[in-house]
């Protein structure tokens, strides 16, 4: 438990009278506040500020160097000043101090839960020029106070080095203080009045404003993985009364597998989104799963606002959190959707993964897998977690996950920016961020809050809940494909396929409404409309709004399109026209256009559309293209309505003026 002690208000610090004061102290030489210090100092921009004043320099300690190379992380473009100091996972302190075998006193008096406290490596890389050098004694852990205030870097650099030129002093008046009226609090003079600073920049941070992600850099020294603990949650010491434990957001719990070298993991935003967002104090800790003797060099531990450089990974991390609604969530399997490794043994389902998956599927988020393992036996094994018939499309086995994820989205039929891709590996996640930095990627810590994510919202019309059956009837249709040969035509009239074509009616407006939203590779005008301006469209009785509908002997497809029309002269001006991407190549666009050129009241001599080109609809273009639409004028093309021109002679189209049924160009009934 914490300790505090009562404070003249002298002895309250302010963080901006530590700037001001650094500023003083420090002037344009920067100056080594312990002897034991090393190279040139430089403002930090990352790395956290660690009890480097509580070092033990008469330690016979050999300081870690780096075996090998790596790129630390440079990104940050706003952080909080989080204060990593040692403490016991049983702490009980001021009693424990006495009570306690393992109780060995730092300076403070406060207890030494690392060999020689932290030692600042300068031989190690990182955005603050250093790194912070530890070896866990048994029962410590490394935790800081939450604040997630998001400053400048600058200004928590300041922060930091007013904190490092003030730490002696108010080290020796503690001392002082300690012996001249005998308590022992006094001692940790320091501590106390840097929580309380933390608890200031704490409730001066807005729980509207998250950070980015929490990023995680160590350097793992030794030869063997390294396991642990990361924990963020409500200290409970802190709350006001009145508030219940059923009142508290769930904590976060991540556990971080650190091998030989260099480690990162950034965990996202959506995480510790509610925790944070409570508003409630908050504690932050790392624990390492092996008793003791655990050596690692902390290099990163901070909250931060991603830069906004062009071209790197945070830019790009950036991107993603403006981006529109997923689609789409892969999954990778071993240690992510299951605790385990499938090829070395047993696994065991997560406690949340199918809750998680279930309450996606039901928002019409589709998912799918990409994981490097048997196929046969990987199916097999989500057939008994009963997951199996929500895997889409899964791409198992020894590709580069990044051509596993593009795959399954190409067989989806969706872009990349609309896929989420989830793994527990460092390694696997990079490589498809690097690869396919349109995908949004998120480690596995993520699973149990991604139905709160922000872009996996999806919506809630019964043709979302019915989206993954459409999918699979879509895979058995291929199949079927595949096992006619090479002649399309003749597979599609096998098909059976009927579009229905009908005016819009009040029930259709949250499904015109999705597609009009979500609709990218065939929706022809580029258009994307608010809920609130498609009601006004759909009030306009100058316009026709048609709802088309899609079926054959697989199933349903639901509601495939939308079209805004109206007469011109003696022809038809299509202002808006979606069509879903799940009926792409079986020329509905055909069936439409025929029905709308043959209405007796219409018959059409020509045809116009709107065609505004955006990098996501050359599929939209290249339809166009093909029925013989060309340029009329700046984003409308025409064609002459030739009869019979977009006779589609396969299937039946049932619209507004009776039932055809037509095959390779015999009308029938």
């Amino acid at each position: 438990m914490p300790v505090q002690i009562n404070l003249p208000p002298a002895f309250c610090l302010n963080p901006g009278k530590l700037i001001a004061l650094s500023h003083r102290r420090c002037g344009n030489r920067p100056q080594a506040a312990y002897p034991y210090e090393r190279g040139e100092r430089t403002v930090s921009r990352g790395g956290g500020m660690f009890e480097f004043d509580k070092y033990d320099r008469e330690a016979a300690h050999q300081p870690a160097s780096p075996k090998i190379s790596y790129t630390p992380f440079e990104g940050g473009r706003k952080r909080a000043l989080l204060l990593w100091g040692e403490h016991c996972i049983e702490c009980a302190a001021p009693d424990c101090f006495v009570s306690c075998d393992l109780y060995q006193a730092r300076p403070d008096r406060r207890c030494r839960r690392f060999r020689f406290g932290a030692f600042k490596n300068t031989a190690f890389q990182s955005s603050s020029g250093y790194g912070a050098e530890v070896i866990f004694k048994r029962w410590a852990k490394l935790e800081a106070r939450g604040n997630a205030l998001l400053l400048r870097n600058e200004v928590v650099g300041l922060l930091e080095r007013g904190i490092e030129l003030l730490a002696p002093i108010t080290n020796r008046i503690g001392t002082a203080g300690a012996k001249l009226l005998g308590d022992i609090r006094w001692s940790y003079l320091t501590h106390s009045l840097l929580e309380r600073m933390n608890a200031s920049l704490h409730r001066r941070h807005s729980p509207h404003d998250l950070p980015d992600a929490f990023v995680i850099e160590i350097y793992n020294p030794g030869t063997a993985d390294v396991v642990l603990m990361l924990t963020m949650g409500i200290d409970r010491t802190k709350l006001t009364p009145g508030i219940t434990a059923a009142d508290l957001p769930r904590p976060v719990v991540a556990k971080l597998t650190l091998p030989p070298g260099y480690f990162r993991e950034d965990i996202a935003r959506e995480t510790y989104a509610e925790l944070i967002g409570s508003g409630l104090p908050f504690n932050l800790a790392l624990t390492p799963e092996a008793d003791e003797g655990t050596h690692l060099i902390f290099l990163s531990l901070d909250f931060v606002s991603y830069a906004q450089a062009a071209g790197g990974l945070t830019a790009k991390h950036q991107q993603r959190v403006k981006r529109p609604p997923a689609k789409c969530v892969i999954f990778d399997l071993d240690n992510t959707l299951w605790d385990g490794v499938l090829l070395e043994g047993d696994v065991t389902l997560r406690p949340a993964v199918t809750n998680v998956i279930r309450q996606l599927d039901e928002r019409g988020i589709l998912i799918s897998i990409a994981s490097k393992n048997a196929h046969d036996d990987a199916m097999e094994r989500l057939r008994v977690f009963g997951l199996d018939q929500y895997a889409l499309y899964p791409a198992i086995g020894w590709s580069a996950k990044s051509e596993s994820v593009r795959q399954v989205a190409e067989r989806l039929g969706l872009g990349l920016d609309s896929v989420i891709f989830v793994d527990d590996s460092p390694f696997e996640r990079d490589e498809v961020s690097r690869s396919l930095p349109e995908v949004d990627v998120l480690p596995d810590s993520a699973i149990p809050t991604l139905p709160e994510h922000p872009r996996l919202q999806g919506s809630v019309t019964e043709e979302s809940k019915r989206r993954r059956l459409m999918y699979r009837q879509s895979m058995e249709r291929q199949t079927a494909e595949a096992a006619l040969g090479s002649d399309y035509m003749e597979f599609l009239a096998s098909c059976d396929i009927r579009v229905d074509i009908r005016p819009s009616e009040p029930e259709d407006f949250d499904r015109v409404a999705e597609l009009v939203q979500r609709t990218n590779q065939l929706n022809f005008s580029g258009r994307k409309y608010q809920r609130t301006e498609l009601e006004e469209i759909m009030l306009d009785r100058t316009a026709e709004r048609h709802v088309i509908d899609c079926s054959d002997r697989y199933g349903s497809y639901g509601t495939v399109g939308f079209c805004l029309a109206r007469r011109v002269d003696d022809g038809i001006r299509i202002e808006d026209l979606m069509l879903s991407c799940r009926i792409q190549g079986k020329f509905i666009e055909n069936a439409l256009l025929h029905h709308l050129c043959t209405r007796p009241e219409w018959c059409a001599s020509f045809v116009e559309i709107v065609f505004n080109p955006t990098d996501r609809n050359a599929a939209a273009g290249s339809v166009l293209r093909q029925l013989g639409f060309a340029p009329a004028e700046p984003d409308l093309l025409r064609t002459d309505a030739v009869p019979g021109q977009f006779h589609p002679k396969f299937m039946t189209i049932v619209g507004t003026h009776g039932i055809q049924r037509v095959f390779w160009g015999k009308q029938i009934g």
